[in-house]
């Protein structure tokens, strides 16, 4: 029960210990009132670092922690509160099990009972008191000694006695095959921090990564209208709006990467918000298939959050082309490989290229002067001076190609030996001299279902 009624002073009052333990109890009740109110799961770790080496030597171990318990009582160790004794694993497992459960405790608050004890009695008191040393900081320095509340923090495991006690879920255990214990890398503690877990920003982290990648993929089916202004055509509006889904959420997800303190639940929401929008673009996932936040097992339900990201980032909006550019291979030859047989169905063939040269000379010299042939036999057209593919400038190219500015497009005739030798190699290339400096290509494969 929190005490919300505030101490009367007036004159003439008697003091004694309870008036100020009754101030004291308002104080923090209603602080913990306000931050109930306010905030959501307002309880769990800043920040958990378990000892590695003692961990392999068969004893739990907090080196460091900080944060709030579920009854709203802090905690900061080493720097403020003492960590609780180290726990041997081998006395915690339960019989025949290779897995367990830990957390951090500290006796329920009594609220009208004892709360502070001192340690030599062995009463399991929320705290014990500590006689320090504290120096007066307004006037002479001198030091007098001060009982201090020292909290009464301690290792339980599952299985054993938690009645009266609050807990802080701290670790899941397992023992391995030889013998020895490791975390389970999978479990996540109630968190007020991502940045505190690493498990968490690595989800963080690998979403992100990821799109990215799927941004420019997306991106780079955009026509272009002009130097600033970025065009789709109506066959492509599934992949616009894939995009802006994409490209909405991806700054706010870099924003709580780069962050110093981001609360589990906001991160959650984003990555909701964003499958939410994802599943529009599938035909088996929706929007009451995602998971549910759930605090105390933040491990299961991200994990469960990002897989089902990851799949619908996978949806593959149908394409009617795709850009495979031209990378150098030797001096003024670019090829690239042919490694699918449906870009040979029925489709059309062009050639994307953009030069230093002025627009109307690369109109003019391209069919000219460049090659196209496999990738395997250009050297020998080249040496017996034979044509390669017939090139026909296309003004106005297909709308399902994504147009860029300062690319002229050719097309390219699919029949004759030098088509034969493309189709047995699967490879392309492109010979361009030095008359047309500084060339980028890509050769483009239009579907037989494209406008």
């Amino acid at each position: 029960m929190r005490q919300l009624q505030p101490v009367v002073w007036s004159k003439g009052v008697f003091l004694s210990p309870q008036h100020l333990q009754a101030q004291d109890r308002f104080f923090e009740d209603s602080l913990r009132f306000l931050a109930d109110a306010v905030a959501f799961r307002n309880w769990g770790f800043s920040s958990l670092q378990i000892d590695g080496t003692a961990l392999s030597e068969g004893q739990l171990t907090v080196s460091q922690a900080s944060g709030v318990f579920p009854d709203g009582l802090m905690l900061d160790m080493p720097s403020s509160d003492a960590p609780p004794r180290s726990r041997t694993l081998e006395e915690c497992f339960p019989q025949g099990s290779d897995r367990c459960a830990f957390f951090l405790a500290i006796p329920q608050d009594r609220p009208g009972g004892i709360n502070i004890g001192l340690q030599r009695t062995g009463i399991n008191t929320r705290f014990y008191s500590e006689l320090q040393m504290l120096r007066d900081e307004n006037s002479t320095g001198i030091e007098k000694p001060v009982s201090l509340a020292r909290k009464n923090l301690q290792i339980l495991a599952e299985g054993e006695n938690l009645e009266g006690s609050v807990l802080l879920p701290l670790a899941e255990i397992e023992r391995t095959e030889a013998g020895g214990y490791r975390l389970d890398a999978k479990y996540v503690p109630p968190m007020l921090n991502l940045k505190g877990n690493e498990l968490l920003t690595g989800i963080l982290r690998g979403l992100i990564e990821t799109l990215v990648g799927r941004s420019g993929q997306l991106a780079g089916t955009r026509r272009q209208r002009n130097q600033s202004l970025a065009d789709f055509s109506a066959s492509d509006v599934a992949n616009f709006w894939l995009l802006y889904t994409i490209n909405s959420h991806l700054p706010v997800l870099r924003h709580m990467l780069q962050s110093s303190r981001v609360h589990p639940e906001r991160l959650f929401l984003e990555m909701i918000r964003l499958a939410g929008a994802l599943t529009t673009f599938s035909p088996k996932i929706e929007p009451r298939d995602l998971p549910e936040y759930e605090h105390e097992k933040l491990g299961p339900c991200f994990l469960a959050l990002d897989a089902l990201i990851a799949e619908l980032l996978e949806t593959v909006v149908p394409s009617n082309f795709v850009a495979l550019p031209l990378k150098p291979l030797r001096e003024n030859i670019y090829g690239t490989t042919i490694d699918k047989d449906k870009y040979f169905e029925n489709s059309r063939f062009y050639l994307a290229i953009s030069s230093d040269l002025r627009e109307a000379d690369l109109i003019g010299k391209t069919p000219v002067l460049a090659k196209a042939c496999s990738a395997t036999h250009i050297e020998q057209l080249i040496r017996q001076a034979l044509p390669g593919l017939k090139m026909l400038h296309v003004p106005v190219p297909p709308r399902a190609i994504p147009v860029k500015l300062r690319y002229q497009y050719f097309s390219l005739e699919r029949s004759g030996p030098v088509w034969e030798a493309i189709l047995r190699s699967r490879n392309f290339g492109v010979y361009v001299p030095g008359e047309i400096p500084n060339p980028e290509m890509e050769l483009i494969i239009l579907f037989a279902n494209a406008e």
